[in-house]
């Protein structure tokens, strides 16, 4: 017998229950009844698709797009994403007075999750982020990043320059400021940060493993992070 499309199915199913007139959970209760009658146990696992990250030579050529427009604030936000792994979200929201240049660590304010944490940033990378925090200090601005009118920049906005210089770089994957976060835990496991201090620094959440993470603190990873970084693809 040739098998019926899920749609015609679902328009049988549907037929004889109208005659029952029922309600949200009285169809809900059926099918958890229809799946168990035909021997599935739970749900059905999610598929994951990895992330498509950029070869060295294309962080190469995405960089050197970003230096060649002479734009510090975007030059210093792009290396921001690159070396600490934050999310948009986090990024858009960060005050000056959330980065310690001295301890070279960025405090994330209410990140996913709801929790705030610490992220390292590599040694290098001070003298430049020091000098870009001065000038907004002189301008008056709250956030790190803001536009010429001291507005912070939105997620959107952040998102539409990291397109704009990967097509400059010529670019063809999809960039976005989430892919650089994959780009730096990857580069990072590959080094041989281990996943537990991985999860310190990026702030993902797993419950299995809590007892082992609460032994651990920032200090714990810096040396392995900052050695891990002076083999970065930028500086």
């Amino acid at each position: 017998m040739e098998k019926m499309s899920p749609k015609e199915m679902a328009k049988r199913i549907a037929k004889t229950l109208k005659k029952q007139r029922p309600d949200y959970n009285y169809v809900k209760k059926v099918f958890e009844h229809i799946r168990r009658e035909l021997g599935f146990k739970g749900r059905p696992p999610k598929s994951v698709k990895l992330p498509e990250i950029l070869t060295e030579d294309e962080i190469t050529r995405f960089y050197d797009a970003v230096l060649s427009a002479s734009d510090r604030t975007h030059t210093v936000m792009i290396k921001l994403l690159m070396f600490t792994g934050m999310r948009n979200a986090e990024l858009a929201n960060l005050t000056l007075g959330d980065v310690d240049t001295g301890e070279l660590k960025v405090r994330v304010n209410q990140g996913k999750g709801k929790k705030d944490r610490y992220v390292p940033f590599p040694a290098s990378f001070r003298g430049e982020l020091t000098q870009y925090m001065e000038n907004q200090k002189g301008r008056g601005a709250t956030y790190l990043f803001e536009t010429n009118r001291l507005n912070k920049f939105s997620t959107r906005w952040i998102r539409a320059i990291t397109k704009r210089y990967a097509e400059k770089a010529g670019i063809t994957k999809r960039i976005y400021p989430h892919l650089f976060r994959h780009q730096l835990l990857t580069h990072l496991a590959k080094k041989g940060v281990i996943d537990s201090k991985l999860q310190l620094i990026s702030g993902h959440q797993n419950r299995k493993n809590l007892e082992l993470y609460q032994d651990l603190s920032l200090v714990d990873v810096v040396d392995e992070y900052q050695k891990a970084m002076k083999e970065f693809p930028i500086a």
